[in-house]
């Protein structure tokens, strides 16, 4: 689709490479904005906010990433972007100096928030906020939180490019052993010990194998998984798709009790539907719309209902299929780039 609004300026100020929420709400938006004739720009902290180059340590890793961000104000000075889209704060820290250059750089700010990174710095968020023209974020409990300081919100999901996210073919047989998997950070890797109780019991009935797949394994070697066929695989960019692509069953466990947990991204479970696979996963905040009446997956808050989910999954591969269906229409509708392209132009170019 072509669009007839006036070519753009516009600079995307990311995290990091293989960020998450960079992969997700920024990289797969660039393509598209060309084709619909707006110049882009990627600014993109390296190492990424959040890591550090082992071979020289965090101090100089730091001295690093600032030095990146003072090459790309001085690539804003001659590309003059008339839209600056900035993913929560040039820097992880409380520092506002250089978020305040790129302001003045263009005409209009745009901040996306997707996670509660207000709870870890809850004077500069607000900050960014107020400077912004426009918030985007990624669901309801978020909007709720923006809207204290501005009523300039737009909510864009946490979504996948169609393309590359080829759907599974759904298979009405049974296959032995069915694959559950996780897919996801090394930070987030500790949460399936909410579900670890619940696969254990699993494993003494039915033979399945659990896949896990993050950066790293060190987590996971903490979480009691006795009598359960892990299989551990590393992630990677290149090799998330195919992996996924292995899995009968998904699993987005989260730890109950936890504020910032509300307002997470359902980035796991937009994945598992989008290659048509069901779902067992903790309901809370945007999980909890995603897995309403149960089309698409099943809702677990307690070692029982994990159980109860992952048995029924598990033992009924026409049910799988169904709900993998299901769950490949509502990202086709509200969980992909293609369907939320046209809300992010209006936003960048107003």
């Amino acid at each position: 689709m072509t669009t007839s609004r006036t070519s753009r300026r516009i600079a995307f100020l990311t995290l990091g490479a293989n960020v998450p929420s960079t992969r997700f709400r920024f990289y797969p938006y660039v393509q598209p904005l060309r084709d619909r004739g707006h110049r882009c720009q990627v600014w993109t902290s390296f190492p990424s906010v959040y890591d550090e180059l082992p071979y020289i340590g965090w101090r100089a890793s730091t001295a690093v990433k600032r030095t990146t961000r003072w090459l790309q104000y001085g690539a804003g000075i001659l590309f003059r972007p008339e839209t600056i889209y900035l993913e929560r704060g040039c820097f992880h820290d409380h520092s506002l100096a250089m978020d305040a250059r790129f302001r003045r750089l263009a005409k209009r700010l745009v901040l996306d928030v997707d996670d509660a990174v207000f709870q870890t710095f809850p004077t500069k968020i607000p900050e960014l906020v107020r400077w912004s023209d426009h918030v985007v974020v990624s669901n309801r409990p978020l909007r709720d939180w923006v809207s204290q300081y501005t009523s300039n919100i737009t909510e864009i999901p946490t979504c996948v490019p169609l393309a590359r996210y080829p759907r599974r073919a759904p298979s009405v047989t049974e296959s032995s052993p069915v694959v559950v998997g996780w897919i996801g950070t090394t930070s987030n890797l500790g949460f399936l010990s909410v579900c670890a109780g619940a696969l254990r019991r699993l494993a003494k009935e039915c033979r399945f194998t659990l896949l896990v797949v993050a950066p790293t394994d060190a987590p996971l070697q903490q979480i009691d998984l006795a009598g359960v066929d892990v299989r551990f695989e590393p992630w990677s960019p290149t090799t998330e798709i195919g992996w996924l692509q292995t899995m009968d069953v998904g699993i987005m466990p989260l730890p109950e009790g936890q504020e910032w947990m509300r307002y997470k991204a359902a980035t796991k479970l937009v994945q598992y539907m989008a290659i048509g696979i069901p779902a067992v996963a903790s309901p809370i905040g945007v999980n909890a719309d995603i897995l309403a009446g149960n089309l698409v997956g099943l809702a677990a808050s307690n070692e029982d209902q994990w159980f109860e989910g992952l048995r029924t999954l598990l033992g009924d591969p026409a049910l799988r299929a169904q709900m993998g269906i299901a769950g490949r229409t509502l990202v086709e509708s509200r969980y992909c780039i293609e369907a939320n392209l046209d809300a992010l132009e209006r936003v960048l170019v107003p």
